[in-house]
């Protein structure tokens, strides 16, 4: 019994999670970001100057991946990087004037998509599903 519930309950995460992302897709569409290049965005949008490395780690994708996340970014000067002084490993990478003009328009609209997914839920099953959910990680 225990066996088909962990089973069931995995099958309910996963369709749940894609119908999430299926949302922030066709929402994020109408920006021209995919959800990668939305997740980098929003990292500098909130926190600033950001190493690569950080990025990375915020937006969980290999240092590769987001190499080529980056160059598409900044090709559409919505991002830019810099070389660190301290280090001449690093690079870091800030959004630009273009970039922060584009999620001051996105931001609001991805909190309402997000409203949205979860208006299902009250604030007691919203705080026991980042609970339990915390606790599969």
């Amino acid at each position: 019994m225990n066996e088909d519930l962990a089973l069931e309950s995995s099958v309910v995460l996963l369709k749940a999670a894609r119908s999430i992302q299926d949302k922030m897709k066709r929402n994020l569409h109408g920006y021209d970001l995919t959800m990668t290049e939305f997740s980098v965005m929003e990292i500098l949008y909130q926190k600033g100057k950001q190493s690569v490395q950080q990025i990375s780690k915020g937006a969980l994708l290999a240092s590769s991946s987001m190499t080529y996340v980056i160059d598409k970014l900044q090709e559409r000067e919505l991002v830019e990087r810099t070389d660190c002084r301290q280090d001449r490993r690093a690079v870091y990478v800030f959004i630009t004037n273009k970039g922060k003009t584009l999620m001051d328009r996105c931001i609001p609209d991805h909190r309402k998509c997000m409203q949205e997914i979860f208006r299902g839920l009250n604030l007691e099953e919203k705080k026991m599903m980042i609970s339990l959910l915390g606790k599969m990680q």
